[in-house]
C-alpha cells in the first residue's frame, strides 16, 4: 500500500524538451509525499523533490545535471520530533529513441551519477549521524506524445547503487537495488524548442516529418552539383 501511495503521489515530472528535439533545454522534476498517521498518535512523514536541468543537442542524447532533497519525519505522542534528512547532486545522461517508425510512442534511458549524503536533526539539537557517498541508478521509461507537445512518461524502476559512510565510522555501507516492477513512476512532459526550426507547439509526427526533411536535406547537399556547360575559344571568338 505504501508503495502504490507513493507510486500515485509522486513523479509530477515536466519537461521543456521532447524525446528528440535538437538543441533544446530540458527541465524535469519529481515531487513525493507520504504520510501516516499511528494510532498511538505517532505520525510519520516523508517528502523528496528531485528537480533536474540538461541540455539536448541531438535527437537522441542530453547531458545535465540534477538535485534531490528529501525528509523523513516522526512524531510521537508526545509531540517530540526527529528528522532525518537525505540530499544528492550530479549529473545525468539520457539517451531518447522513437519506436521504429512510430510517431506518437518512444523509449528513453537515463544514468545518474551523484554525491549523496544526510543527517538527522532532534528538536532543533546539532545534527547528528552525518553520512555521505556515491549514488549512481539507470532506469528506463516510456513516453507516448498526446498532441501540442505534450507527452505522458510511464517508469516501471530500474537499478541503482550506493555507497554510504557514516562520519567516524570505519567502513562503508554498499547497497544494491533492482526495482524493476516494484514501483511504478507517472509523469507529463511539454516541449518547448530553443532556436530550432520547428515551432514550440507541434503535433505527434512533427519530428518525424522534420527527420525526413533533415535527411532529404542532407542527401541535396551529398548529390554532385551539375557543371555549367564552358563554351569553347573558338565560341567566344
Amino acid at each position: 500500500m505504501k508503495k502504490l501511495i507513493l507510486a500515485l503521489l509522486a513523479a509530477g515530472s515536466f519537461a521543456t524538451a521532447n524525446a528528440q528535439e535538437p538543441r533544446s533545454i530540458l527541465l524535469y522534476g519529481d515531487v513525493s509525499l507520504h504520510q501516516v498517521r499511528q494510532s498511538s498518535l505517532e505520525k510519520n512523514t516523508m517528502w523528496s523533490a528531485a528537480p533536474g536541468v540538461g541540455y539536448q543537442f541531438n535527437h537522441n542524447w542530453t547531458v545535465g545535471a540534477n538535485i534531490a532533497w528529501g525528509q523523513d519525519a516522526t512524531k510521537d505522542s508526545t509531540g517530540s520530533k526527529m528528522t532525518h534528512n537525505m540530499y544528492r547532486a550530479g549529473a545525468f545522461a539520457r539517451y531518447s529513441q522513437y519506436i521504429r517508425r512510430s510517431e506518437i510512442f518512444f523509449w528513453f534511458a537515463q544514468y545518474e551519477f551523484a554525491y549523496a549524503g544526510g543527517y538527522t536533526t532532534n528538536e532543533g539539537n546539532p545534527a547528528t549521524s552525518k553520512h555521505n557517498g556515491i549514488y549512481t541508478s539507470l532506469f528506463p521509461a516510456l513516453g507516448v506524445n498526446v498532441g501540442r507537445g505534450i507527452a505522458m512518461n510511464f517508469s516501471v524502476g530500474g537499478v541503482n547503487y550506493a555507497t554510504d559512510k557514516v562520519d567516524g565510522a570505519t567502513y562503508s555501507t554498499n547497497t544494491l537495488n533492482l526495482t524493476f516492477g516494484q514501483m511504478m513512476n507517472f509523469g507529463i512532459s511539454k516541449n518547448f524548442n530553443c532556436g530550432h526550426k520547428m515551432h514550440a507547439h507541434h503535433e505527434p509526427g512533427d519530428e518525424v516529418h522534420r527527420r525526413k526533411v533533415d535527411k532529404m536535406e542532407d542527401e541535396d547537399d551529398d548529390a554532385p552539383k551539375p557543371k555549367k556547360k564552358q563554351r569553347s575559344r573558338d565560341e567566344d571568338e
